[in-house]
């Protein structure tokens, strides 16, 4: 699916030649890129010369009356049935990833359909992932345990991390330091799952990153020390995962939703993993904690982790980073009016589709807003339409809203 950057009309309304009225709506948004000297307004397409985000339109008796950019209500603008409208691109909205990667000594086992331990497998496809993610996408990564268990020392290395932040946001280097903490780690020690989980909601708490936040667990055994680093860290000292469980619970109600990938080894911790996946919002419907269709992303059983767990990243960074497009904030001295917000899908063959914002409680069809206002999210059917279609997306400002 692409993101389309254009202007486009509902209406016999038209703009004047030259005016550069939607033009310099979307230059003062930073949209106009593409619009070249063929765009409707008829300027010159660099954005050069042009007017303010106010300039005269037509209705159709010839009179002209003022605009102001994004719908803001000016008389006698977008009256009556025709709603001549700006259209941008829609750009998809940033997402906030934290990987928490479990590094313990069973993670140097062979990894089934690989002549590599689960450690490089889950290393390489980890790496392979976040190379296509977008660039505004913040990415940080924890490793546990990453240090042997004594008295002396923390069951967690924290100064392994690699805080959260955009993966080539103002010059950083993200990407290359991820790629270089991973060649740095080895597997040993035990299983302190809730405390390196607790670290990573703390780590995103206090990260100044804007988008979505997810956590991403991979982990190949049931925890094997409580909160706090209690326990002895043997595979056989299991402990109980009903506090785990609870805080990834807490954590989506609070806008940070967990994904639980269980790699080879984690045969028995197959129930508490699908409960930590449930209960931290990434559950898919139909799942059963009983199984065969977990709640979790369940590896046990894959031939060839490698490939399932590449497949598996794939689907989380869809997930994470689709059916989500951010609302342009308007140019100083304008005021955006939530009410005359539409999407538009236009097909392959051109056909374009005006998408409902939806009153669903379930949210199957049309779209709806996030709390803040600040995105718009595709509802679960129509996300599976758009995104499965090589069609585009684009948001057109100005007229009411339909409704579904």
């Amino acid at each position: 699916m692409k993101f389309l950057v254009t202007q486009r009309g509902r209406s016999a309304a038209r703009v004047v030649p030259g005016s550069g009225a939607v033009s310099s709506v979307l230059v003062a948004l930073g949209l106009a890129a593409g619009c070249g000297g063929g765009g409707s307004d008829g300027g010159n397409g660099d954005g050069q010369n042009l007017p303010g985000a106010n300039g005269p339109v037509f209705d159709q008796d010839g009179d002209a009356t003022e605009v102001n950019a994004l719908g803001a209500d000016v008389p006698g603008y977008f009256e009556g049935q025709s709603c001549a409208g700006q259209v941008a691109g829609a750009e998809a909205a940033p997402s906030v990833l934290q990987l928490l990667v479990d590094t313990s000594g069973s993670m140097d086992q062979n990894a089934p359909g690989s002549r590599g331990s689960k450690w490089t497998v889950t290393r390489g496809a980890v790496l392979e992932a976040i190379g296509g993610m977008p660039e505004d996408t913040a990415v940080g990564v924890i490793f546990y345990p990453n240090v042997p268990n004594n008295d002396m020392q923390p069951c967690i290395a924290r100064q392994t991390a690699v805080p959260l932040a955009e993966l080539d946001g103002n010059g950083s280097q993200q990407r290359q330091r991820i790629q270089r903490a991973f060649q740095r780690q080895s597997p040993e020690g035990g299983t302190p799952t809730h405390d390196a989980y607790e670290y990573a909601l703390s780590d995103m708490a206090g990260a100044e990153v804007v988008g979505d936040r997810f956590v991403v667990l991979i982990t190949d055994g049931i925890p094997t020390y409580s909160l706090g680093c209690v326990g002895t860290g043997q595979a056989n000292d299991v402990v109980d995962s009903g506090p785990l469980i609870a805080a990834a619970a807490s954590a989506a109600a609070r806008g940070i939703r967990t994904f639980v990938i269980g790699s080879p080894g984690s045969e028995g911790a197959r129930d508490s993993l699908s409960r930590m996946a449930e209960a931290g919002g990434t559950g898919q419907a139909g799942c059963s904690h009983d199984g065969p269709n977990y709640c979790h992303f369940d590896m046990t059983r894959e031939n060839d982790l490698g490939a399932a767990l590449t497949d598996t990243l794939g689907i989380i960074a869809g997930v994470a980073l689709s059916c989500r497009y951010a609302v342009p904030a308007a140019p100083d001295g304008a005021r955006l009016d939530p009410g005359k917000v539409n999407v538009l899908f236009t097909a392959p063959t051109g056909v374009e589709e005006l998408i409902g914002q939806s009153l669903d409680a379930n949210c199957s069809e049309g779209w709806r807003y996030n709390d803040e206002q600040t995105e718009i999210r595709l509802c679960s059917s129509t996300c599976d339409r758009v995104e499965g279609s090589d069609g585009s997306l684009s948001l057109q400002f100005g007229c009411a809203t339909e409704l579904r």
